[in-house]
Parts: structure tokens; sequence; C-alpha cells
């Protein structure tokens, strides 16, 4: 997609964010004493970001409550005592410009519950954001399965390990399908290792085992539900990311409920109220356990949507500029929908909102 269709999009898709919000409500819920805080980006080139629109979203899931809060764009976080905190997951909050902007945050996050705010999501949830290197160790010291993986923080120390190859080097901190490499020998694992891109963004080398695959599952889990899936099925021979944006085959339908349970026991497991999950089974059998690929408590879901009788793919739809029965609009009611109900169920618990 290029830069100024990407950016077009953008704008409609703001447009729609837009729309989530009562605005005249909105104001008549702002309080500068209130017990809820929204931290939102003062940068205003998180107006091009994810992180507006999603701040946004935030903020119409508030106001469509009814409960008053107060909107806080500063960086001076240690201000605030005793009070809910709710935010998304922003590379803007670092600062420092650490490179491991997961643990800046979630230590941002620790600081608040220090100072006894109730912040949602949790510090201990939102570690868990691109945050690989974390996420595998807890995987490992949890007992869910997973590829096998190892960890390195030196060349030298990967080299040494004598790995089998094919392989894939993953970047400890990205997401979707970035920063999944496919490593064919050592001699190429060396060249891209020690290349000025690898080793200006990364200090670790997270190399795992590459499964034999065609599809894998995403699962959004929500409390004690599975609220979303969809099989991305990649159509090519050759190992590729199952993104849509690389041509996988979408299937909202079919779901394997005999591991419906399972999804839910995994995600208390890690103790999080909400988690996007990547599972894939060895050899596409789903009669063996799943393989958790990956986690993270921030996510952007894909919309299910009927594509019957279209001349074109979901990850075509998603690309297309549309103002009418748009992936843009479409997205944007899931993630308040979803945001809305993870929520509710937050500040219920806190009594809140009145138990339905």
């Amino acid at each position: 997609m290029n830069f100024l269709l990407r950016n077009i999009k953008r704008l409609v898709r703001l447009y729609f964010t837009l729309r989530t919000v009562n605005w005249i409500r909105f104001w008549q819920l702002q309080r500068s004493d209130a017990k809820i805080v929204v931290l939102m980006r003062p940068e205003f080139k998180s107006i091009f970001q994810d992180s507006f629109e999603l701040d946004i979203v935030l903020i119409g899931v508030l106001t469509k409550m009814n409960l008053p809060f107060r909107v806080y764009r500063g960086n001076e976080y240690g201000r605030f005592y005793n009070k809910v905190i709710v935010y998304n997951a922003s590379y803007f909050i670092n600062l420092p410009k650490f490179q491991n902007y997961s643990a800046y945050q979630a230590f941002v996050m620790q600081q608040l519950e220090y100072q006894g705010c109730t912040v949602l999501p949790k510090a201990s949830e939102i570690v868990y954001w691109e945050n690989k290197e974390y996420m595998y160790k807890k995987f490992a010291e949890l007992g869910i399965r997973h590829p096998q993986t190892w960890i390195f923080h030196s060349y030298e120390a990967f080299k040494n390990a004598n790995l089998e190859f094919p392989l894939l080097i993953k970047e400890a901190h990205s997401h979707a399908s970035e920063g999944v490499f496919k490593m064919n020998s050592a001699e190429e694992a060396a060249q891209f290792l020690n290349s000025e891109r690898f080793t200006s963004r990364n200090c670790t080398i997270i190399a795992q085992q590459l499964l034999q695959m065609r599809k894998d599952l995403r699962v959004t889990v929500l409390g004690n539900e599975v609220v979303l899936h969809y099989w991305r099925t990649n159509p090519d021979k050759e190992w590729k990311p199952t993104s849509t944006s690389h041509g996988s085959g979408v299937d909202f339908v079919t779901f394997p409920e005999k591991w419906r349970n399972y999804f839910i026991e995994v995600n208390n497991r890690l103790g999080l109220k909400t988690g996007g999950y990547d599972y894939a089974w060895h050899e596409d059998d789903l009669e063996t356990e799943p393989i958790c690929l990956e986690v993270s408590p921030s996510y952007q879901p894909n919309p299910n949507v009927d594509l019957t009788g279209k001349s074109y793919t979901y990850g075509q739809w998603k690309k297309k500029l549309l103002l009418k029965d748009s992936w843009d609009e479409a997205y944007v009611n899931e993630y308040f929908s979803l945001r809305y109900r993870l929520f509710e169920l937050y500040f219920t618990e806190l009594g809140l909102l009145p138990k339905s």
C-alpha cells in the first residue's frame, strides 16, 4: 500500500473513530477531580499513529458508560495517587527511547500502582505487550506449550549453540508479522544477525523452531469467553507469515471446539483479563495439543465479514479505500465493542458499574 493511500485510509479510519464518541456528553462528564484518569499522549504526531485512534475509542467507551473522568495529556505521571488509571499501550510513553519500550511502560504502571492507583490494564498484563523474551520465558515457567525457543544476548552465544536450520529469528520487540525472519542456513543467519539493521534494534536474539504448519488460529479471549476467532491459511507451499497482509485466506466460521476451555485456561494462567493469541498445531493436526505462538494484551482485531460473491480476498478488502462497507469502519466497530466489554468487566469488579 503506497504512502498516500495508507494515510488517506488512516483519515477515513479516524473519521469512524471520532464517531464513537458522544462529544456533548464527553464535555459534560469531564471532572478535574474525577476518580478515573485517561492517559493520552500529548504529541501531535500521535494523531498519525494508531495510538490516537485507540485513545479516542477509550474515551468513547467511558462516555457511553456515563462515567465521569479526566483526560490527562502530559508526561508527569507521578502526580497521580489513588486514582483509576486507564490507558492504551503506546510507544510514546517511552520518552527515554529505551529499546525495551514494553518493560519501560510496565515500570511506569508499576510506579502508579505503588502510589495507590488501580491501573487498567495492570502492569503485570501490559508487560506482555511486544515483549517476546519475557513472554516466552513465562510460557516456559507456566508450562504453556510453545515452539522450542532459544534466547541469546550475543551473536557468539547463538553461533556456539549450533542450532539446526531452517529456523526463525524473531525480534524481541515487534508486532504482527513484523520482525519475523526465516533463516535457511548458518551463513544467512550470520549475515543477518550482524547487520546494522538488526544490531541497531536488538540486544536479544530469539531463535525458534520452524513448525510444520500451513495455518494458524487467532483466538481472542476476554474474561472467560472466546470472543473472536479466525483461521489464517498460507496459500503457498513456501513458509511465510500468515498475516492477511501476506495474502493468507481467512476463515471466521470453523473453530476447534474441543480446545475452547483450553484457550480460556491459558489466558487465566497468564493472569490476563484479555489476550489476542496465535495458535498452531504440528502438521495442522487438531487432535494434538495447541502450540501457542504468541500472545498480546493489546491487539487490533480483524472484523468478521462475509465476502461471499465478492471479487476480492479479505486481504484485498482490508486495503481498499471505501467509505461504505469498509474494513476501516468494521474494524473500529469491532474494536469499540471489545474495549467496551473489557472495561465493563474491569469497572464492574471495581464497583464503578453495577453488576448485570
